[in-house]
């Protein structure tokens, strides 16, 4: 009974989503298929503006445009000021920490497998200021981070926490909600990027015990590329300060020569963004609350057992996940054959997938001793016969590349 309720929710994820029809969609931890929900929202605004304006648009929408804030807090489990968007959870992860005042003796956690934008921006602390930037340990059983021995290294310097539920070289889940309960100085901030989990499990600053938390809207939400949100706790919203860049969203200019900043999550806003985008983001997570975000988990976790017991039964195949640990995606390496030609392969049969480099994932591949691996992520839109495609193109690359050599 549960796989037949499970295709037939699938089914219905098809049915919303109008590219399935053109290939197999197996990245969504890069950007999902959008539903048509999302896709008529976008068109509809775009249209509008074409007609009155963009600014006449805007005050048009403005109750639709409230109303993506309050779905936006109900997804991440916070009030509506603690809300900002922004065009990207890396982008707002970035003005956020570089907004805090840290002095060039505080200490920031990094974990290893954190995303390469919020690595540039705590690197460009560390130039700047000196701060020291320090790697979570990990534990050498589970491939996670050891949460005892980063207890250990929270002392009264450090300033800030950072950790990706799931990071987008590696589908492991990260032990967020332990690593949240960890006592720290009242001056250090919880950073949680929620990237590759948010729309497909549900994360919230309640469950992890984030001071921050960010996601993109185009990736497992299937919402629109350019649009990202972020939620602050009242902690981090007392602690930060003014965003690196001010704007007349979230400062006002109040004399010739003074300025008033907002206290709420505002202040990391624009006044200039896509109002066809932000509306579609909020058509991404309508659609999400209302097929349930525990049914989407239920219906990718379906897929990818299927996925890891075929991947493993191909020779040469390495898997770096662990399915019964529930991860977001696989990563894999096919032996003789580099994952850029397995990903080229894939796509000349009309199948979308993914690799990761050093480029995105250096700290933890040097780690593991990798250059690049293949990423397949599947949605719940995804079929048992696209999985069973997806794996014959990779067995037939993998045989290929064996009888060539």
């Amino acid at each position: 009974m549960m796989n037949e309720v499970e295709s037939d929710f699938t089914t219905r994820m098809r049915d919303e989503t109008p590219g399935v029809r053109e290939v197999i969609h197996l990245n969504a931890a890069g950007a999902g298929l959008p539903p048509r929900a999302v896709t008529d929202t976008v068109l509809a605004q775009v249209k509008r503006e074409a007609a009155v304006g963009p600014h006449w648009a805007a005050a048009e929408a403005q109750e639709r445009l409230d109303a993506v804030r309050t779905a936006a807090a109900g997804l991440l489990g916070c009030e509506e000021y603690q809300i900002a968007f922004g065009p990207g959870a890396g982008r707002l992860w970035g003005m956020a920490m570089l907004s805090r005042p840290i002095p060039p003796s505080a200490r920031i956690l990094i974990a290893r497998s954190e995303w390469v934008s919020n690595v540039l921006n705590v690197l460009r602390l560390q130039q700047a200021l000196g701060v020291s930037v320090e790697v979570l340990p990990i534990d050498p059983d589970t491939g996670l981070i050891d949460v005892a021995r980063a207890a250990t290294m929270i002392d009264e310097r450090t300033f800030a926490l950072c950790v990706p539920v799931v990071s987008s070289g590696c589908g492991a889940v990260q032990p967020v909600q332990a690593l949240g309960a960890l006592p720290r100085p009242e001056h250090c901030l919880y950073f949680v990027d929620g990237t590759q989990a948010i729309g497909q499990r549900p994360v919230t600053l309640e469950t992890t015990g984030a001071d921050l938390l960010v996601c993109p809207g185009r990736k497992w939400l299937r919402g629109p590329k350019g649009e990202g949100m972020m939620a602050l706790s009242e902690r981090s919203l007392c602690l930060l300060g003014d965003p690196p860049l001010l704007d007349p969203t979230g400062s006002a200019w109040t004399q010739p020569a003074a300025y008033r900043t907002l206290e709420d999550a505002r202040r990391f806003e624009t006044y200039d963004y896509s109002l066809a985008g932000r509306l579609g983001l909020g058509a991404a997570i309508d659609t999400a609350q209302r097929l349930g975000v525990t049914n989407i988990r239920q219906a990718i976790a379906l897929r990818l057992r299927q996925i890891e017991a075929g991947l493993r039964a191909v020779p040469g195949v390495t898997v770096f996940e662990d399915v019964a640990a529930e991860p977001s995606f696989l990563t894999y390496a096919a032996a003789g054959t580099e994952p850029a030609q397995l990903k080229a392969q894939l796509a000349h049969a009309g199948i979308v997938t993914a690799t990761v480099g050093l480029d995105y994932a250096r700290m933890d591949f040097e780690a593991r001793g990798l250059t690049s691996v293949n990423r397949v992520a599947p949605h719940a839109y995804t079929t048992e016969a696209e999985a069973d495609r997806f794996l014959a193109v990779v067995a037939d690359a993998v045989h290929l590349a064996g009888t060539s050599t």
